[in-house]
């Protein structure tokens, strides 16, 4: 019995055609000379890819089937439902995120403006003011970046230990895999939307009076 190879080598005998009716026609010779009548016939496909169209072939001479490949699609479209779920819970948090952003970059300017109004009597240009703010939102979206990195993992690792199953060589895997490019998107992606929310409160830095900025700070 093996169940990966089909259920009828568990729950009966896999044997060649033209023994099968040798033996009924030893065990009962009036039967064996009936007309056979099969209920199912098991199709293997050459490959993967061309399940689709044998199925359609099958189903066109008016049997129903019944494959692997239906079982995909249902997958995949929970997948996809899933997917879409997730994204919209993922852009409403980045929304979130980017409002936080530019929020801390505004008290920011509020807490620096003598800084801000100093730098400006030094003769640092407009250019460098800018520079200087997106920089700073660059690395809180690098640090919320890393940090979602990390939680991911380890949510991750917690579904693989309760998913873990083991191979025929008996050694475990998960349903959960983080590739390494991905950790990169994410962080540069971070790293953009940072700098995206830095630049909004940014002209407000380049626009202070240095004298102003001096006796208001």
């Amino acid at each position: 019995g093996d169940y990966n190879k089909g259920y009828a080598t568990s729950d009966g005998l896999v044997m060649d055609l033209q023994a099968l009716k040798e033996l009924a026609a030893k065990v009962d010779p009036a039967a064996a000379k009936k007309a056979t009548a099969y209920n199912q016939v098991l199709v293997k496909a050459a490959d993967l890819k061309s399940v689709p169209e044998v199925e359609s072939q099958i189903k066109a001479l008016g049997y129903e089937t019944s494959s692997y490949e239906d079982m995909r699609k249902s997958l995949e479209e929970q997948s996809r439902a899933i997917q879409l779920i997730l994204g919209g819970i993922g852009a409403v948090s980045l929304l979130v995120a980017a409002i936080g952003i530019a929020n801390t970059m505004m008290m920011s300017i509020y807490e620096r403006t003598k800084e801000i109004g100093v730098i400006k009597v030094l003769g640092c240009s407009l250019k460098n003011i800018r520079q200087m703010f997106l920089l700073e939102a660059a690395f809180i979206g690098l640090m919320g970046g890393a940090a979602g990195c990390v939680l991911s993992f380890a949510v991750s690792t917690v579904i693989n230990a309760l998913t873990a199953t083991k191979n025929i060589m008996g050694v475990g895997g998960g349903i959960s895999f983080i590739p390494p490019w991905l950790v990169l998107a994410a962080v540069g992606f971070s790293m953009l939307v940072g700098m995206g929310a830095g630049y909004i409160p940014a002209p407000r830095a380049m626009r202070l009076s240095p004298l102003a900025a001096i006796q208001n700070g």
